[in-house]
């Protein structure tokens, strides 16, 4: 007969985050999600695990008979805030190759033993047990952890050693081949991707990472997911979804062209966006899938007619919030949206199809919708782009390009260099 798993809330002083993740180097398992209006949630260690995806179920009902069967266990002791389960799917669980992913390549969720949830700076535990008896000197004994740790600030003293931009010509010469087929056939758009490899000196240390990620890339989500030695970053502007029991926010994020150096230059290149027909024509492709999905289930759909402008560190984009009222089942709407064109194509299938036949890699989390969901139906998930996957002292980067009938191979080459900069630039040495 499965465990009870009992929860318990209690107020913590606010921590020092070098502390939290001084304290995340002794757990396999942890999550780190904080978003661009300041919401933070630290998971960690793990009383359930999933890879989500089986033979019988598709990712997303797995996750959900999976979830429904914990929430059967849950007993409160003096909780008002449930637990959550945190992690990613994967882009496309027909995707199977494990030499880039390891363990990660087709998602990992895990009911944490612990979360720290902030809010307008205040700090929640939640800790979760599967002993009634043992469930306070647990919570006791883990806050007591996160006052003793001792951080250790250093620099980044770690060289590249080697960078490789991987089949080039070849991702070149499939652009090419991908505008021909949208040209003649009735594919609209193909996202495709490409990789970069990095060889570092030493095992990077995730804390300075963490902490480069929050200062170079300061407007984005931020998105640590650890299992053991394998550690997955991403500093993603785009949000796949912030949901409740009777909404669900989302928003069409597409169409690139870098930042200014001054700020009359950036607001030219801007301008430049807005009144692009190639871009604004692929902006109104996710627009209005994403809204033709959300009416699928039920929703009453709302969102502006002309999208603005959403800018990053490094690049800005054309971006449309969305937004849906009504009842629905959470993990059939994400089914039903996974992947959005601004990460996969349109038609779905015919862009996958073209996707899987061309890059010569899994994405296993890149692409896919990453974040933390509440057993109240609440929660957030990003879109796990402008990525990286570490594992000891190699990197492997992650970047794609919305490719249409007038896409020109070497144009989306340079974007998607750009696009490689936000995980790029944290790992490179102080001295680079």
């Amino acid at each position: 007969m499965p465990k009870k798993i009992y929860y318990t809330n209690s107020k913590l002083q606010p921590a020092d985050e070098d502390h939290l993740l001084t304290l995340a180097k002794q757990y396999d398992d942890v999550f780190i999600f904080q978003t661009p209006k300041g919401f933070k949630l630290y998971a960690f260690d793990s009383l359930s695990k999933i890879i989500p995806g089986n033979d019988h179920e598709n990712q997303f009902t797995h996750v959900s008979h999976w979830k429904d069967d914990l929430q059967s266990l849950l007993v409160p002791i003096n909780a008002t805030i449930p637990p959550q389960i945190v992690g990613g799917f994967s882009f496309s669980p027909e995707q199977t190759s494990r030499s880039v992913w390891n363990s990660l390549s087709s998602g990992y969720f895990f009911l944490p033993k612990f979360i720290i949830i902030v809010k307008n700076n205040n700090y929640t535990l939640v800790t979760s047990s599967f002993s009634k008896d043992d469930i306070d000197r647990e919570k006791a004994a883990f806050s007591a952890q996160i006052s003793t740790v001792n951080p250790v600030k250093k620099h980044l003293n770690n060289p590249i050693v080697k960078k490789v931009e991987l089949n080039v010509a070849e991702w070149e010469t499939a652009v090419a081949k991908t505008t021909r087929l949208i040209r003649e056939t009735n594919l609209k758009k193909v996202v495709l991707a490409r990789n970069l490899k990095i060889k570092l000196t030493h095992e990077p240390d995730f804390c300075l990472l963490w902490q480069r990620l929050q200062s170079t890339q300061p407007n984005t989500y931020h998105i640590l997911l650890k299992k053991r030695k394998l550690i997955f970053l991403s500093a993603t502007p785009e949000r796949f979804a912030k949901f409740g029991a009777a909404y669900f926010e989302t928003a069409a994020v597409a169409g690139t062209i870098r930042r200014g150096i001054t700020p009359v230059e950036d607001n030219q290149l801007g301008k430049i966006l807005l009144a692009d027909k190639k871009n604004r024509s692929e902006q109104q492709f996710v627009v209005s899938d994403i809204s033709n999905s959300l009416k699928q289930v039920g929703l009453v759909v709302n969102h502006p007619a002309i999208p603005t402008l959403l800018k990053n560190k490094n690049v800005q984009h054309l971006f449309t919030p969305i937004k849906g009222t009504g009842r629905y089942d959470l993990f059939s709407l994400l089914n039903i949206l996974h992947p959005t064109p601004a990460l996969g194509g349109l038609p779905r299938q015919d862009a996958l199809i073209q996707i899987n036949n061309i890059e010569p890699f899994t994405r296993g989390l890149f692409g896919a919708p990453i974040g933390h969901i509440s057993f109240d139906g609440t929660g957030e998930l990003a879109v796990g782009i402008r990525s990286g996957i570490i594992n000891g002292t190699t990197s492997f980067l992650f970047a794609g390009a919305g490719i249409v009938a007038d896409s020109v191979a070497k144009k989306e080459v340079a974007e998607t260099r750009m696009k490689f900069n936000p995980i790029l630039n944290i790992l490179k040495d102080d001295t680079e």
